[in-house]
């Protein structure tokens, strides 16, 4: 009986601790966010929602306290929040009235080739790249594979204007302008339209080819490998052949959605940027992510791969836009380097949850015999 007493006391205080901890942990420091569903137009109207929020609440603010020089700059705010809410909403209007599916590969790459390789390049096709380094700030990105990472209604948005589509204009505007100018417009919708379409062509056409030689070329080099090898049994060396592929293909994501600006040191991965041309550009250094698995989860990065406003309000840290099978690689990458024993510890946790209870019998089984003998 005196043991039952103190296992409600603990569960009793363990729980008030429970109650008063756990929703401040979750509404303050890391507060609810709905799912990113990777439709990017809802995600925007939803955000600049919330921007026009935040900006009437300190307004309202600022009307309490009675400063005009308060007032003045919380209505400015206010102003320039309703006036991006409107730009983005008609932004996305637009990229809904593109039909992608008469979209010319051919015209896609001499648009490409007037408008966009003074920054970028695209090895694929042999178009090489102009600037190399991060002497502009960042490493301009090879473009090849573009068209099967990205979402194509927002690599479109980031065509058309890269700091609505990066959600970064609280950090870029006309007095600190964004590295990437947007793609000059004619003004005749569907010329430009057609244009639009043409370039994502031009980059889904290009992705698919540079995967196909990509994954053929990798899987040959595994196969060379382990042919060698005469240890293993065929079955072996298949699974093996199909692991390091699919990690092979997740890294290489990775390099391309998130390497020009972070480290993976846990996988001697090393950004293509210099650091201190990132931090002279982003006002901070990107951590190195070899272990944000850990520290953050997967449903985190989830989250705030596509949507880093959500978690981090005014972080520097753009969108990147990645379709759902690109930030899956991404995540999966992440979670082998830094979490590479996950399902060993998690089958451990299962054992030692078993030891715990078979001790437990053994142990209340004792307990009654030593005193079974004292009464």
């Amino acid at each position: 009986m005196r043991e039952l007493k103190i296992f409600f006391v603990v569960v009793f205080f363990t729980g008030l601790v429970y109650w008063g901890v756990e929703p401040y942990a979750h509404s303050v420091m890391n507060p609810p966010s709905t799912p990113v569903n990777f439709d990017f137009a809802k995600a925007d109207a939803e955000f600049t929602k919330g921007e026009v929020a935040l900006k009437e609440k300190a307004a309202m603010d600022a009307n309490a306290s009675g400063s005009e020089k308060a007032i003045a700059n919380a209505q400015k705010a206010l102003e320039l929040a309703k006036s991006q809410e409107e730009a983005t909403k008609q932004l996305w209007e637009k990229i809904a009235k593109i039909d992608f599916s008469k979209g010319n590969a051919q015209k896609g790459k001499e648009l490409f080739e007037g408008n966009c390789i003074a920054c970028h390049g695209v090895k694929a096709v042999g178009i090489p790249a102009t600037i190399t380094d991060s002497s502009l700030g960042v490493t301009p990105p090879d473009l090849s594979d573009a068209g099967a990472i990205y979402d194509e209604k927002f690599l479109t948005a980031l065509i058309i204007d890269p700091v609505k589509a990066l959600q970064i204009s609280h950090k870029f505007n006309d007095e600190n302008p964004f590295l990437m100018p947007a793609y000059p417009l004619s003004g005749d919708e569907a010329q430009d339209n057609q244009d639009l379409a043409d370039l994502i062509a031009f980059f889904k056409n290009t992705a698919s080819e540079y995967e196909k030689e990509f994954d053929a070329k990798l899987k040959a080099d595994l196969e060379e490998k382990y042919a060698k090898n005469q240890e293993l049994s065929e079955q072996a060396k298949t699974a093996l052949i199909a692991k390091e592929f699919d990690f092979a293909k997740n890294k290489h994501t990775f390099e391309n959605a998130c390497g020009r600006c972070h480290d993976v040191k846990y996988d001697g991965f090393v950004s293509s940027s210099n650091m201190s041309d990132l931090k002279n550009y982003l006002g901070m250094t990107p951590p190195d992510l070899s272990m944000m698995i850990r520290s953050k989860g997967a449903h985190y990065l989830e989250i705030f791969i596509n949507e880093p406003q959500k978690k981090i309000h005014g972080t520097a840290m753009p969108r990147v836009g990645l379709n759902e099978k690109a930030q899956t690689q991404v995540i999966n990458y992440l979670e082998k380097v830094g979490d590479s024993k996950k399902e060993e510890r998690e089958q451990t946790g299962i054992y030692i949850m078993i030891f715990f209870a078979i001790l437990s019998i053994f142990a209340i089984g004792w307990k009654r015999s030593v005193w079974s003998k004292l009464h």
